[in-house]
């Protein structure tokens, strides 16, 4: 995806740079920087934009007003307005040209990358080469390489920069069931293995990331239907059953 940053302060203008290529390194191939509309509109002709952070207040135009000049060039890129007006006409004016979304200046990180990411979310939900089956494959990826340390559902959609709910979805539509229950059952799997090739209970627990091995007792016993204890027991039943 690529982004243009239109702001009239040097400062802001490059802060919110970082932030893009902080908080979102692969999400966006490029960010692209104008400081008036004239710049912004040179740009906007000769590039495609797939998200436009217009400030209200440019030197040469009213950013309320340029957003019809976007919307002309560049028809399907979306619009996030920053400014420091909280004024209430400023905001309806927006809204009424399908702006959409606005941050108010002075920003946090989280109101930032809860913008963004709602914006991204909904790029890849309406993107083939993003749709769900790219999105459920980069969750099960994230949980193949960090299933042995305590992870969480926020964590995930963070690192994705998307919304937790729609990742959810994706993750259920190709998968069959919830990151949260696929996550313990990817583990279990792996406890099992490791207790097959010599761990003992603790070994195996501490293994795939749970600190209370009491908790991964009942969590194995519920997706294996019997006790941690009893693999290498069953297991070796299975080895002596195929040489009989």
């Amino acid at each position: 995806m690529r982004v243009l940053i239109v702001e009239d302060n040097p400062i802001e203008r490059i802060a919110l740079e970082k932030l893009f290529r902080m908080s979102y390194p692969t999400e966006f191939s490029s960010v692209g920087l104008a400081s008036d509309g004239r710049s912004a509109e040179l740009q906007l002709e000769k590039s495609g934009w797939d998200l436009v952070m217009l400030d209200v207040n440019l030197p040469d135009v009213n950013g309320v007003d340029f957003i019809d000049r976007v919307n002309m060039l560049r028809p399907d890129a979306r619009i996030v307005m920053v400014t420091a007006y909280s004024d209430y006409e400023y905001l309806r004016q927006s809204i009424r040209k399908n702006v959409f979304d606005y941050i108010l200046k002075p920003y946090s990180m989280s109101t930032f990358r809860e913008c963004i990411g709602r914006f991204i979310s909904q790029y890849w939900e309406s993107s083939e080469s993003y749709g769900s089956r790219s999105v459920a494959q980069r969750v099960y990826q994230y949980i193949e390489d960090n299933y042995a340390r305590q992870i969480s559902l926020q964590e995930i959609a963070d690192v994705l920069g998307m919304d937790k709910s729609y990742i959810g979805r994706a993750f259920r539509k190709e998968f069959g069931c919830a990151i949260v229950e696929y996550l313990i059952r990817f583990r279990m799997d792996k406890a099992e293995d490791l207790m097959l090739h010599g761990m003992n209970v603790s070994e195996a627990s501490s293994s795939v990331g749970f600190s209370d091995p009491a908790y991964f007792g009942r969590c194995f016993k519920r997706i294996k239907g019997y006790p941690p204890k009893d693999v290498r027991k069953l297991g070796d039943k299975s080895i002596s059953s195929d040489f009989s």
